[in-house]
């Protein structure tokens, strides 16, 4: 598997057993059981095709007594039993925290999360710590044109009484040290430094406005500090 972005993904797992929502060609699940990174997988997607080419591919690799599939919207039909991480990758921030807040048993168990959100990621990282998850780490990487960030959290129960600033919700624990942590801040600052531009034309939201900005500056600085 040469897919840097879901590269990133399986070297935020670290349990026995994960499941891959979403799988399209189960190409992920393939990676983690093949390399001997996990035992076992469940590899689920709502749509039937996807699934049958996931089938298809497991098959062919010689892993099906170990990599089950399930017909499933999010984790709805997939067994928890033995699972200890949780893969859910490229799909968008809302549509992932509704995949999540119908799973209980990820917050009772202190299931890892491994989350990769295509979009709405200041959504995501805002859910994740009003709902009592410690993201603990990120790992950014570009791939074609485009730059992610996959994002490791677990359920610890803390719920944070401050709300968090633009530069986190955009920016997260993304850190600055390698080209592609800058490359992906620097699209952040830029998003946030464009929301906050357009803003700005309303002097009613002056202040809305000033955030956004403040929080472009945020990150736009600790890109300079580590610069080479």
């Amino acid at each position: 598997m040469n897919d840097r972005r879901l590269l990133a993904c399986a070297q935020l797992c670290k349990g026995s057993r994960v499941c891959d929502v979403g799988t399209d060609h189960g190409y992920l699940a393939i990676e983690l059981v093949s390399s001997g990174k996990c035992q076992s997988a469940a590899a689920c997607d709502i749509n039937e095709q996807p699934l049958a080419s996931a089938r298809e591919n497991i098959e062919k690799s010689g892993l099906s007594d170990r990599i089950e599939t399930f017909l499933s919207d999010g984790l709805d039909a997939v067994p928890d039993a033995g699972i200890t991480d949780v893969v859910i990758a490229g799909m968008g921030g809302e549509l992932i925290t509704d995949i999540l807040s119908r799973a209980g048993w990820i917050k009772e168990r202190r299931v890892n999360l491994v989350l990769q959100p295509m979009t709405k990621w200041d959504h995501l990282r805002g859910w994740l710590m009003k709902e009592g998850f410690e993201v603990t780490k990120e790992l950014a990487c570009a791939e074609g044109r485009f730059v992610y960030s996959v994002i490791q959290a677990v359920y610890t129960g803390r719920v944070h009484d401050t709300k968090p600033g633009l530069d986190y919700l955009y920016g997260g624990l993304v850190s600055p040290d390698t080209e592609d942590g800058r490359a992906y801040l620097s699209r952040q600052a830029s998003r946030l430094r464009t929301a906050g531009e357009g803003i700005a034309r309303d002097p009613a939201r002056s202040f809305e406005a000033g955030q956004y900005l403040e929080a472009a500056d945020i990150l736009e600085d600790r890109i300079k500090e580590h610069s080479p």
